[in-house]
């Protein structure tokens, strides 16, 4: 993956900073503060490799003069406490060479920054360690159709939740203030005029840098604005070096912030460790766990087929089951009536049964044996046992005793 940073501050009065000087920093060039009478002069500053100016179309011409633009700023922004300019710092992903880079940067200034108003002055450098990147300054007041500095701020009527305005009241009566010539007065607040300062611009404009560069990078070299807490990440970030941190490093000496950064590589390596080890158990326990459900399924499937199969015996099938048994159940009755007659008759019919195995007829060798008493009996039980099990599969095998019984 590419690297990501984007990162916005701002350049304010308060904290006793020259607009002029950071531009001309920014910018490599030589610029005269007409405030302070101050030159500042960085054109022997290396690694400045492009620069330029883009502007709104209702800016005034002479604004692409770098000094008219931010001298007219400093004029105009005349309190202490002013915002003079807000300052966006990319960096540009050493995957895409210089034509793109450009190219990716325009974009961005445009679609992000010049559309909605402002102007925009930029630098990009590179002293080809390996870290190349943007300082993009932008105005913090718009311009109105007119070519002049529009207000930063605006009066409006304080509204209530149903959106009507609320009445200034008189403590003394209870009553809505009545102001001159009669006019009722109204709460009013004071609101900006432009939505630049909000959260939700910054992270659209965070976002949209990471989109416009991954049309340019493959899928191993895509980047993602998002913090690791907001992907889901147990990696702690690291901070931003920043060009005095690593100086200090290349003479020798040792920066705390550098120092920092090392240590929260190695706690990273550890959690990456961690991670892969939990994710190798997890990724056996849930195997095992597929194939104790696949073994409990095959059963499961083997039981219900089975069942089926009992569910859809065919007509034929039953017909042919009673047809056997009714067969079965008839010779049984001609054996009890021959044994009947032969007592009848003054004969012992269990001993003449033990002795032939024949009942009431006279051995034909010719024929073939027939079945003694006790089997037939026996195979009439059989019989009936399967019948009830395919008609009534779901009694136990004591309900289908007591019926035989």
């Amino acid at each position: 993956m590419a690297i990501y940073h984007c990162s916005a501050k701002i350049i304010g009065r308060s904290a006793g900073r020259s607009i002029i000087a950071a531009v001309a920093y920014r910018t490599g060039t030589k610029l005269l503060d007409k405030e302070t009478g101050v030159v500042y002069d960085y054109t022997h500053k290396g690694g400045v490799v492009y620069a330029e100016t883009m502007l709104p179309p209702e800016a005034p011409v002479s604004y692409q003069d770098r000094a008219a633009l931010w001298e007219s700023v400093q004029k105009v922004e005349k309190q202490s406490t002013a915002q003079l300019a807000r300052e966006i710092e990319v960096a540009l992903p050493v995957e895409m060479d210089r034509a793109q880079q450009l190219a990716v940067l325009r974009t961005y200034i445009q679609d992000n920054f010049v559309r909605q108003g402002m102007c925009a002055d930029w630098a990009l450098h590179d002293k080809g360690d390996g870290n190349p990147h943007a300082h993009i300054l932008l105005t913090t007041r718009a311009i109105k159709p007119d070519g002049e500095w529009a207000s930063k701020q605006k009066s409006v009527y304080k509204l209530d939740a149903a959106g009507q305005k609320i009445p200034m009241i008189d403590p003394a009566t209870g009553e809505q203030k009545i102001g001159a010539r009669g006019r009722r007065l109204w709460m009013r607040e004071t609101i900006p005029t432009t939505d630049w300062n909000e959260k939700y611009q910054l992270e659209a404009w965070r976002a949209s840098w990471a989109q416009l560069c991954n049309q340019y990078l493959d899928v191993s070299h895509q980047i993602d604005h998002r913090s690791y807490a907001a992907r889901g990440l147990l990696q702690e970030p690291t901070q931003h070096e920043g060009a005095a941190a690593r100086k200090m490093e290349r003479s020798g000496q040792v920066s705390a912030r550098c120092e920092e950064n090392r240590m929260i590589a190695i706690r990273n390596a550890s959690i990456v460790t961690q991670i892969q080890t939990l994710t190798q158990q997890i990724a056996e326990l849930v195997a095992e766990k597929w194939r104790e459900i696949y073994d409990r399924l095959e059963q499961l499937l083997r039981r219900r087929a089975i069942d089926e199969a009992v569910r859809t015996a065919t007509a034929g099938d039953r017909d042919a089951a009673r047809a056997d048994t009714a067969a079965i159940c008839g010779q049984c009755q001609a054996a009890i009536d021959a044994a009947r007659d032969a007592i009848r008759a003054g004969g012992e019919p269990g001993g003449d049964l033990e002795a032939s195995g024949r009942i009431g007829e006279t051995h034909r060798p010719s024929e073939p044996e027939r079945p003694s008493l006790d089997e037939l009996f026996r195979r009439a039980r059989e019989r009936q046992r399967e019948y009830m099990a395919r008609q009534q599969p779901g009694r136990s095998r004591r309900q289908r005793d007591e019926w035989e019984r």
